[in-house]
Order: C-alpha cells, then sequence, then structure tokens
C-alpha cells in the first residue's frame, strides 16, 4: 500500500520556505587541486603524514547535479570500493571494501560508519544509511582497510560522512527532481546563522519512486536539524536530530537467468504473493563537543540515542512478518595530546567507546502478506566497550603512528515465546587489535608507505538469529572473522594539477562469515564460518586538474580474492574464488565548471566478471555504465536558479544491479535500470 505524504513534512516544507530570506553563493571554480586532511583515523592529519590508504570526496558545485538517491553516486570513484543493490530500497545499498562487506544479505557489515562523528554502525557490525540526508553531504573519507585498532567490531575498512555545518548568512533553497519510473524528490534546505557564535542548519525531503523492476518501489521521508554553538574560537558544542520514516518499501525479489531472459523487470512470483517489503521508522538525538586549551591539549565527545522500529515481511509463510524494535545508544571521548619529541611532533590520544544495542524481535506468520501467528519472540542485545591508543610521531620527512584497541563485546539473547522450549543465550567476545604504520617523503611531494593493520568482525544479532537448525536462539556454530592485513603504497602530488597514490596489500582472514541458503528454508539467508581466505590486490587512483574548472578523476582495482581453506557439506572450495566481487573495476569521472555557471558531469563505471556462489560455477559477465549531467547556475539580483538534467546508464546496457550470493535454485540476480533520465531544479531566493 502507498501513503499520502504526511502533514508533519508539508508544515516543515511551508515553514521552512516561508521564514528565511537567502544568501548568495558565487561560482568558485577549481583552480588547483587542494591539501586533504583526514580526521577519521582519529588523530587529525595531512594525508600525506598517514600510513593509509585514504580516499575522500569534497562536495562542491557538481554535487547538485547528483540524483542524491543512493550513496552509490558518492562512492563510484573510489579505487577498493564496490557497491551494489542501488535499486532494492527494502534491502539498502551494499558495500565492500576490499572484501569485507560483500556478504550482506540486507544493509552494510564489515565496514565502520560515521555521519558527523557518531556511529551508524550498531555493536554488533550492521549498519544502514538509509536515513541519511544526501543532499547535505559535505565530505566523505574512505579508510580502505582493516581499522579495527580505531573503531573495533567490523572496520575492515572506514567510512566517515561529514554534512553541512557552516553557512555565511541566513538562507533557504528549494529544490525538486522528476524523472523515470515516477522518480519525485523534493527538498527543502535552510540555514539562520545567529550572531557570531551560533547557525542552525535544516533539511527535509521527501522521495517517492516506483522502480525499474516491479514491486521495487519506496517512498521516504527525511529531516536533518543541527545546532552549532561556537562558545570560543577552541569550544564548539553540536546538537543534531534526525527523523526518517519509509512507509513501504517493496523488494521485487532475486531471478535466475531464465526469468531475467525472459522479462527483466518483472518481481520474483513469491516476493509478489507474500507482499515482500519493509517499513520503517527511525529516530536519532545526538551532539558532539570539543575543547581546546593550552598547547596542544584537545578533549573531544560525543553521546547518542537511536530508536528504530522496523517490520518487514519476507517471501515465506512461517517466520515470514518479522518486527523489530530497536534502542541503540552510545558515548565516546577521547584525549589527545600534541608536544615535540625528539625533534618531532608527537600526538598522542587515549580514548573509549561505550555502545549498546537492544532488538525486540518477533516473528510471526506472513500469510500472503497477511500477519499471522506468532512463531518467535526474544530479546537479543549486544553491548561494547572499547579503550584504544593511537600515536602519531611525525618528523619532516617521516611519520610513524601506532595504534592499539582491546574490546569487550556481551551478547545477550532472551527467549520470550517457550512454547518450544528455553534458548535463552549469553556470551562474552573480547579482542586485542593492534597496528603499525610508517610514512616516508622520499622526494618533496612524494611519499612511501607501509602498515599492518588487524580487524575482527563478531556475527550480527540478526546474522545468530538465522539458526539453520530450525529452532529459535543464536546459531551457536557461528564464530567471529579476523583478519590481518599488510599494505605498501606510494602516492605524491606533482605541482598543483596532478595527484596519485598507487597501493597494493595483502589480506589473511579467517572465520570468514559466508551467505547461503537451504532448500528446507526457501528464500532465508543463514551464514557459516568458511575457513580462511587470501586477498591480495593493487588500487590505483589519479586526480589531474587539466584546466581551471575541469578535473579528470580515474580509479582501478585489482581482486585476487581466494579461499586458502574452505570445506563445508562435503565440498571442498580451496582455491575459488570469493563470490560477489569482481575481479577487475575501474571508474573515470569528468566534471567542468565554468565561471559562466555551466556544469557538466560524466561518469563510468566497470565492474568485471563476479562469480556468484562459493562453487565458482555461476559466473556474471562484466558491465559498463555510463551516466551524465548537466545544468547551469543563474545568478542576479541575489537569487540563484539551478536547472540541471541527467542521464543514467545512457549506453542502455544490461546489467545486474545485484548478485545474492549463494542463492538457492539460482535466483542470484537482480537486474538494474536500463537508460533512465532525471531533472529538476534549485532555487534560493534573494529576499
Amino acid at each position: 500500500m502507498k501513503h499520502s505524504p504526511s502533514l508533519l513534512f508539508l508544515i516543515l516544507f511551508g515553514a521552512l520556505t516561508g521564514i528565511l530570506p537567502a544568501q548568495e553563493r558565487d561560482t568558485l571554480v577549481i583552480r588547483e587541486l587542494p591539501t586533504i586532511t583526514v580526521t577519521a583515523t582519529r588523530i587529525s592529519s595531512e594525508l600525506t603524514k598517514l600510513p593509509q590508504s585514504i580516499s575522500t570526496y569534497e562536495a562542491g558545485e557538481v554535487q547538485n547535479l547528483r540524483q542524491q538517491l543512493s550513496l552509490q553516486e558518492y562512492l563510484n570513484n573510489m579505487p577498493g570500493v564496490f557497491t551494489q543493490n542501488a535499486n532494492n530500497f527494502a534491502q539498502d545499498l551494499r558495500i565492500s571494501v576490499r572484501g569485507f562487506g560483500a556478504r550482506s544479505a540486507f544493509g552494510i557489515r564489515g565496514i565502520r560508519l560515521l555521519v558527523d562523528g557518531i556511529p551508524e554502525t550498531t555493536p554488533d557490525g550492521q549498519g544502514q544509511l538509509d536515513n541519511l540526508n544526501l543532499g547535505i553531504v559535505s565530505r566523505i573519507e574512505v579508510i580502505r582497510g582493516a581499522s579495527s585498532s580505531l573503531y573495533g567490531n567490523s572496520s575492515g575498512g572506514v567510512i566517515s560522512i561529514q554534512t553541512l555545518k557552516e553557512v555565511d548568512s541566513t538562507f533557504v533553497e528549494v529544490a525538486g527532481m522528476a524523472g523515470s519510473f515516477n522518480f519525485q524528490q523534493y527538498q527543502v534546505l535552510a540555514g539562520v546563522q545567529l550572531g557570531d557564535k551560533s547557525r542552525f542548519i535544516a533539511q527535509g525531503s521527501r522521495t517517492s519512486t516506483d522502480g525499474y523492476r516491479d514491486q521495487s518501489g519506496v517512498e521516504t521521508y527525511n529531516f536533518n536539524g543541527r545546532w552549532v554553538h561556537d562558545f570560543s574560537e577552541n569550544t564548539q558544542l553540536n546538537l543534531m536530530v534526525n527523523y526518517m520514516n519509509s512507509p513501504w518499501a517493496e523488494d521485487p525479489g532475486a531471478l535466475d537467468s531464465a526469468s531475467v531472459a525472459a522479462n527483466r523487470q518483472q518481481a520474483r512470483d513469491r516476493n509478489v504473493l507474500f507482499d515482500a517489503g519493509e517499513e520503517i521508522a527511525q529516530l536519532r538525538l545526538s551532539g558532539t563537543f570539543s575543547h581546546k586549551w593550552g598547547k596542544g591539549h584537545t578533549v573531544n565527545a560525543y553521546a547518542f540515542h537511536t530508536t528504530r522500529d522496523f517490520l518487514g515481511r519476507l517471501p515465506f509463510e512461517f517466520g515470514g512478518w518479522v518486527e523489530l524494535s530497536r534502542q541503540f545508544y552510545g558515548q565516546g571521548a577521547s584525549y589527545t595530546w600534541e608536544t615535540p619529541l625528539f625533534g618531532a611532533m608527537n600526538k598522542l590520544q587515549v580514548g573509549y567507546d561505550v555502545a549498546h544495542q537492544q532488538d525486540d524481535r518477533t516473528r510471526f506468520l506472513n500469510q500472503e502478506g497477511s500477519k499471522g501467528s506468532l512463531t518467535l519472540n526474544q530479546q537479543e542485545s549486544f553491548t561494547n566497550l572499547g579503550a584504544y591508543v593511537v600515536n602519531q610521531l611525525a618528523w619532516e620527512n617521516l611519520s610513524v603512528m601506532v595504534g592499539v584497541r582491546y574490546d569487550g563485546n556481551q551478547i545477550g539473547l532472551k527467549d520470550n515465546f517457550l512454547e518450544n522450549g528455553d534458548d535463552s543465550d549469553r556470551e562474552q567476545l573480547t579482542s586485542f587489535m593492534p597496528s603499525l604504520g610508517i610514512v616516508h617523503d622520499f622526494t618533496p611531494g612524494h611519499q612511501v608507505f607501509a602498515n599492518f593493520q588487524t580487524s575482527f568482525e563478531t556475527p550480527s544479532l540478526s546474522e545468530l538469529s538465522a539458526n539453520p537448525e530450525g529452532q529459535d536462539g543464536f546459531n551457536a556454530t557461528l564464530e567471529p572473522q579476523l583478519a590481518q592485513s599488510i599494505e605498501m603504497g606510494v602516492r605524491g602530488k606533482l605541482g598543483q594539477k596532478f595527484r596519485y597514490a598507487l597501493t597494493f596489500f595483502y589480506i589473511e582472514t579467517t572465520n570468514d562469515l559466508v551467505p547461503y541458503e537451504l532448500a528446507a528454508f526457501p528464500d532465508r539467508t543463514f551464514f557459516r564460518n568458511a575457513g580462511s581466505t587470501i586477498r591480495q590486490g593493487i588500487e590505483i587512483e589519479a586526480h589531474y586538474l587539466l584546466m581551471p574548472g575541469l578535473q579528470l578523476t580515474g580509479t582501478y582495482s585489482f581482486s585476487g580474492f581466494v579461499y586458502e581453506a574452505f570445506e563445508t557439506l562435503g565440498n571442498n572450495w580451496e582455491g575459488n574464488t570469493l563470490p560477489g566481487i569482481p575481479r577487475h573495476m575501474a571508474a573515470v569521472n569528468l566534471q567542468y565548471q565554468s565561471t559562466n555557471g555551466l556544469l557538466t558531469q560524466i561518469q563510468t563505471r566497470y565492474a568485471g566478471e563476479i562469480f556468484t556462489n562459493d562453487a565458482n560455477t555461476v559466473t556474471y559477465p562484466g558491465y559498463f555504465l555510463l551516466n551524465a549531467q548537466v545544468g547551469y547556475k543563474w545568478q542576479k539580483k541575489g537569487w540563484t536558479v539551478q536547472p540541471f538534467l541527467g542521464v543514467n546508464n545512457l549506453l542502455d546496457q544490461k546489467y545486474t544491479d545485484n548478485i545474492r550470493i549463494n542463492a538457492f535454485g539460482g535466483r542470484y540476480f537482480e537486474p538494474g535500470p536500463g537508460i533512465h533520465f532525471f531533472g529538476g531544479v534549485r532555487v534560493r531566493p534573494g529576499w
């Protein structure tokens, strides 16, 4: 069932558009590549002093050309990062970094997500970004490697997102978009400058689409509010509120190859029969505080509380109606001391993170889209306490960085459905994760770096609750996944026009968590440990400013990921390639911004052949996608009007938007849309 826009959002939109005057913003043309400073590494530092592979995205005028429907639009130009499932809004975007996260049946696994310094990844390793307002993303930092010494559980990579924080003057901006598949999006963005010390930023949006495939539509409302107050030049408080409501998101399911050939846009029959999809409402309140004093002393702290209500309808009867109520809250703080030491600048940070997650999970019969009798009722909890130390010692041409973190994780289950016995359980998991890295400037503007990193990844509560024995309670056979990584690379900058990075990495993992399905439980995803894997790869990234305003970005990734040891159900997959990840990936992005207001962007993306199962018996061929956008920024008497048009999959390629790994019955494929269009306009009144 589709719902009409909520009265709350209509009132919000009307209020924001009616009370605020606008700021005039000049078009800034890029004339040189900027110096990059990174904060996701806990210790803020220039990229040239960090011994890790890190990619960044900086919002600019071209961001206003994006459809802003999925974070995939922002990550495709980053090497080692592979995204799928941008068009199934009931399953969420799947992101993998060097293979971490590729196993996810839904949501984001194995990667630590942060938004404005607040964890979006729960203690058990689950992450969703369906509540993120893409229109106010100002910066993204991606650490492409194991980072559990910094962030603990599920840190095979780190994605740190920062949203709009600064305003020059009071303004309001409204935007409307429409496109293929009945796509519609409406946005209101407002900023209020409150004297010299405070500013308030708010954005509301409504997004809806019928989707490319049958039963693949979604409707989402999103609101983000932020108040920033500078007590002084060295002391700042941020208070934030985020609300998301998705009253319906449909799941068309995966198809076998014969069904794809017959009709790419069809939904799987069982998904239609059981009305597969979800409903979500989430509210997050959070705050951050920072204070600097003396010579090099800084304290940072954060706190948050998130509630999430979820209703999911899965395409099977027994337990196919899922209701989940989540409480997720936490707090953390760090102290950083910068001081000269041994002729170098030493930065020492000690800190802690505390987080608790409680999921009240119930399952019922899904009687062809109607709620039936209760089949499961249990309360699941995951509590994390982590403490870490990070130290960076930086000379003029040499930098050494070490880190260590200890985590204690307590997992609990209280069984409230006792008709089939009491399956309550409790488990304690601990980890000690070190890291070491070094950077050397072997010539001015060019560095060579190397590091040793570690990570661990516990099964999430939803993965533990998927018990292949057909019982309630946790799957007691699952163990945490561990990884050790060695990385070497070289990067540099030639003048102010060209920047490059080349990285080699080698990762050994044990107890890889791998998804699979069983004939006895059709359409349910279970997980097992897969012995060990070896992951070797090469990543190349280059940025070239061809002329003022014209920038070319290119990336290439080779991923040689194989099972070192994996025996299960009488099969030996040793030497087989990990499914769900292409061996070859490449992307090229060309963007142009003129002084007269013209904005254009061309994006290309290539993904090579992908295996769909552990046996490597089925592959999906590579594909090449081409997207293009163009817009014009018109300014007069304080008014700014910016119309834009975009086309995705310009070459009308037939490709698979998502691979469901090890799916039963050969149902691996979720076809992606052919050529499709969108367009819109942004307006800042000059009142």
